[in-house]
């Protein structure tokens, strides 16, 4: 394979335009990100890592995906992009500063490719000490997360887990596409992404893939982008967007935390966990926002370097995870709440779009 025009460094993240940012804004808060910026119709928003923001939304008249940002190296990578696709270099007006390309992959979505955005030094964080079996460096001091019992409140007579999941970064999107193969060449071209995992269908047809950015010596998440083709009768009706994971400041017990916070709360879709996944086998909790959308909190998944080989995986690797609930048929759909509500009951077939 030909050199890449450019090697994104990593997914920074996501873009949507909405009816309602009030809402989202609760919602987001709720999912444990934090305000970063907000003008009349715009917000962003950040987690505890070094990026402006990892998350943002302009108000328009739908709801819908717009794109996804990446980092590169170098100026000279948007240089040989702008040559490339023959675009112009913009000044970002953004949190963050830096300058910017903006493509559109073969299905028609945005790919926003960033150089020079300032970011800031992230804390850094204690890792929590947990007591295994045979290892136990936790001696003489008793594990307490967040307040403890403190966290549960009572609301109007509800119980109410109040401590959120602390969101980090974006690590990832999932898409949903026409044709497999020309969407995994264009990102594997165009932002030097690498085959994690082929997904294969019983009939050895490649129905998609998880790619990851390609780093060289240094290990990179397992995948930066989930690539999946959808019959043409599903891809109109629920749109590219699959989901957007987020990654947790700490482990476990972060992605619990959320979980019991959003569950008690009790204004959310619960989509889909928690569980851990085979094909990067990080732990999962996936939640549908108000306008529809798949946002996952994960924790604890794999990094590769670019010497670990592709590998063919079965399509049932993609839903059957290591341990955790049976994917339920609205999952890496775009659709309202009360809408997957209604397919989870009527329609369980549409599992075996993944299988």
């Amino acid at each position: 394979m030909a050199d890449p025009i450019c090697k994104a460094v990593d997914i920074v993240f996501v873009r949507f335009e909405l009816t309602d940012l009030e809402v989202q804004k609760e919602y987001l808060l709720h999912f444990g990100m934090r305000p970063a910026h907000e003008t009349g119709n715009v917000i962003y928003f950040k987690g505890t890592g070094a990026d402006p923001f990892i998350y943002t939304a302009t108000k328009g008249a739908e709801n819908r995906y717009v794109s996804s940002g990446y980092r590169v190296g170098a100026r000279a990578d948007l240089e040989r992009l702008a040559d490339h696709f023959n675009v112009d270099i913009v000044q970002s007006r953004e949190p963050g500063g830096g300058e910017k390309v903006v493509l559109k992959d073969p299905d028609g979505l945005g790919v926003e490719v960033f150089h020079g955005v300032e970011r800031t030094v992230a804390p850094t964080q204690q890792a929590p000490s947990l007591n295994a079996g045979f290892d136990k460096p936790r001696q003489n001091h008793l594990q307490r997360f967040g307040k403890g019992a403190d966290e549960w409140r009572s609301h109007d007579g509800k119980l109410v887990y109040e401590l959120t999941s602390k969101v980090m970064r974006l690590g990832h999107t999932a898409i949903n596409i026409a044709d497999p193969k020309r969407s995994m060449d264009w990102y594997a071209d165009t932002l030097g992404f690498l085959v994690s995992d082929n997904i294969v269908l019983p009939d050895g047809m490649v129905m998609g893939g998880f790619m990851r950015c390609d780093l060289g010596d240094t290990p990179a998440d397992h995948h930066t982008i989930n690539i999946t083709a959808l019959p043409p009768e599903k891809l109109d009706a629920h749109g590219s967007f699959g989901h957007a994971g987020f990654e947790l400041t700490e482990s476990v017990d972060d992605l619990m935390a959320g979980h019991f916070h959003m569950k008690t709360v009790g204004k959310y879709a619960h989509e889909w966990g928690i569980g851990r996944h085979l094909l990067g086998s990080q732990m999962y909790d996936y939640w549908r926002d108000p306008a529809g959308f798949i946002l996952e909190h994960w924790t604890d998944g794999d990094l590769l370097d670019a010497s670990v080989p592709a590998v063919n995986a079965p399509a049932r690797d993609v839903i059957l995870a290591q341990y955790g609930p049976v994917v339920p048929s609205s999952f890496n759909l775009t659709m309202p709440p009360e809408k997957a509500e209604e397919v989870r009951k009527t329609d369980p077939s549409m599992s075996t779009l993944f299988l």
